[in-house]
């Protein structure tokens, strides 16, 4: 499996995870945190259950980024935290910050509809200045600089990965 651009791809690339793995990862985090972004708003309403579904049965914190917190809100969810993408991810470099709720900083983030030049981008700053973390991406495109991503799939198949997810996860 190869990343959506080879090119920004390095040896240090993301383990693909099935559904099970993911969901493995999730419950054996301690401060999980998942971060929604804003192609929320672009894609059909059930990714974004599927990700409320997922960041419930953990009790997430949810951050939502780029305006994701339109398409929350019309599913009566509200997320805990809105913040730029860029601002959450230099805090969450940051070995010592102690996160939103004071509890520490985070062991696990979660991502899924951050645009992916962003999130690229975001992922390698983690994954070379943040040891102390472990990303997953649950996109339906392979991100080289998380730890565990989702490999490039169809529409079909990625409703597939995340139910499948919530169903691991119960």
């Amino acid at each position: 499996m190869s990343a959506w651009n080879p090119a920004l791809s390095s040896p240090n690339q993301a383990i693909i995870c099935s559904p099970k793995i993911a969901a493995l990862t999730i419950k054996q985090s301690k401060n999980p945190m998942f971060v929604m972004g804003s192609l929320l708003n672009a894609i059909p309403e059930e990714i974004a259950e599927y990700a409320i579904k997922i960041a419930k049965l953990k009790h997430m914190t949810v951050v939502s980024t780029g305006g994701s917190n339109i398409m929350l809100s019309k599913l009566n969810f509200k997320p805990h935290y809105n913040i730029g993408a860029v601002e959450l991810i230099n805090h969450l470099k940051d070995s010592n910050w102690n996160g939103f709720c004071g509890k520490g900083n985070y062991d696990l983030i979660c991502f899924i509809g951050v645009p992916y030049y962003i999130g690229s981008q975001g992922l390698s700053t983690l994954k070379n200045f943040a040891p102390h973390l472990k990303t997953i991406t649950m996109c339906k495109f392979m991100h080289p600089n998380a730890d565990l991503s989702y490999p490039n799939m169809s529409y079909d198949d990625w409703v597939i990965y995340l139910s499948k997810l919530v169903e691991y996860m119960e």
